[in-house]
């Protein structure tokens, strides 16, 4: 099929990319290598460099394989977006194990189905969604607790004043001392002080990286297969879509959920191959973001729409200097056009619209960063990435220009399949063609605009 869209790429961007045949956790090592004294991750006033990111990633991975845990095995993710996140997925990683990240917010009967599905026998989890969830855990096959909480990355005085206000507001969680719950600092002293984990088997970057659930906007969430390829590819079509991140210097503020693959990869796994500065919030909330942009003055920030259309409604936002942002982005429900315009004058720059889900890593498409757009346009494929437009049911036959059918695409970010279910692969996966469930249609110039969604039987 012609690609249309090719014409319309910015200058800085190429058709096509060389992917390295890499391990995810390659991308942590090298930011450490060659930036070691940069700070890697900001989290309320508590600063962590490179080079103990790494350490602490090796640490974790140590204590982990100390504790039994064997190639290929799932290490269950419950945690907001702090630095113990991303210490424990690349700790999983660099063990040989597949990290699976659940909603901390998620409904308890949900939660309970998927700890259940994923099989997971070991899981860090945050200590104030303990109480809600603990009485969960003897209906799983869970076996080992690493637990944390916000103050165990806090500086001092801060984590001391934590833990007084957790007191008095009666949401301080009190550990059992057992053999098998394990408090996160202690946990990553035990791997100080264990042999080194080389030796270990060699993992290929076909093999499973990261379990992401998916929204369960059609049908209960289902755990979508990323492999080391899918989530290093994704990274750097989105790395060459916006073609000017300098290593070492920049600053992202991470406020998307890492446990959602927009997060994941573009405030986590993005930030850590710029080798930038990640300022982690484990929720929107305005004033916090606000502040982060005075202080910080971050220059990515990869945003969910209610964020953008809640600050571009902010009075007096410009004294908070979020004219420092260089590359903005929106992922998610389409925001008004006004909201974007309004945004877009804030911060000297236009956001960047784009467009994707869980089983693709999950952008797939984007608007341009320089060029032209179009209102409320997803934008176009990104580098490597095939779209089309067919009909529905069958999606056997491709649509004319303009008329809708059902949106499939195709790249190397793709996932592999569902956890566990080959039914549902089978159907959304097909000839290499991922269906989106998305109705959609696309214009003469290669530009796509999602109209909606398709039942499902």
């Amino acid at each position: 099929m012609e690609k249309p869209w090719l014409k319309y790429y910015d200058p800085h961007v190429p058709q096509n990319i060389e992917y390295p045949q890499i391990l995810l956790q390659q991308i942590l090592d090298d930011a450490a290598d060659q930036f070691p004294g940069e700070n890697a991750v900001f989290f309320f006033g508590g600063k962590i460099k490179y080079r103990e990111l790494r350490d602490q990633a090796n640490q974790f991975a140590r204590a982990l394989k100390g504790m039994g845990f064997r190639q290929g095995d799932r290490l269950g993710i419950l945690l907001a977006n702090m630095p113990q996140t991303i210490i424990s997925a690349f700790g999983a990683l660099k063990a040989g194990g597949v990290a699976v990240f659940f909603d901390p917010l998620a409904e308890e009967e949900e939660l309970l189905r998927q700890i259940k599905e994923a099989e997971v026998e070991n899981i860090v989890a945050f200590d104030l969604v303990l109480r809600r969830v603990d009485h969960l855990f003897a209906q799983t096959k869970l076996k080992q607790f690493i637990i944390t909480g916000v103050k165990d990355y806090l500086p001092f005085p801060r984590n001391f004043l934590f833990d007084l206000a957790a007191k008095g507001r009666g949401i301080h969680v009190k550990l059992a001392r057992k053999p098998n719950v394990h408090p996160f600092p202690e946990f990553l002293l035990r791997g100080r002080s264990l042999s080194s984990i080389a030796g270990q088997e060699p993992v290929s970057p076909e093999e499973i990286a990261f379990i992401q659930y998916t929204r369960g906007t059609s049908g209960p969430p289902k755990g979508v297969l990323l492999t080391h390829k899918n989530l290093v590819a994704n990274l750097l079509q989105a790395s060459a879509w916006v073609g000017k991140l300098e290593k070492g210097k920049e600053v992202f503020l991470s406020i998307s959920p890492i446990h959602r693959t927009y997060g994941m990869t573009m405030g986590m796994n993005l930030s850590i191959y710029a080798a930038a500065m990640s300022i982690h919030l484990p929720q929107i909330e305005i004033l916090q973001a606000l502040s982060s942009f005075k202080k910080h003055r971050p220059s990515f920030f990869p945003a969910e729409p209610a964020m953008i259309e809640r600050l571009s409604t902010t009075p007096d936002i410009a004294r908070h200097n979020v004219s420092s942002i260089k590359i903005c982005w929106s992922m998610g429900n389409p925001l008004p056009e006004e909201a974007l315009q309004n945004f877009g004058k804030m911060v000297g720059r236009r956001v960047c619209v784009a467009y994707g889900l869980a089983e693709a890593s999950p952008l797939t498409h984007a608007q341009p960063i320089l060029g032209r757009r179009k209102v409320g346009s997803i934008g176009i494929p990104l580098p490597d990435t095939d779209a089309r437009i067919v009909d529905v049911p069958k999606g056997a036959k491709e649509m004319p220009v303009g008329e809708e059918g059902e949106l499939i695409v195709k790249g190397p970010q793709v996932m592999k399949g569902y956890w566990n279910k080959p039914e549902e692969t089978s159907r959304t996966l097909r000839q290499g063609w991922l269906h989106t469930g998305d109705m959609a249609r696309m214009d003469e110039d290669g530009f796509f605009y999602i109209t909606g969604k398709i039942a499902r039987k």
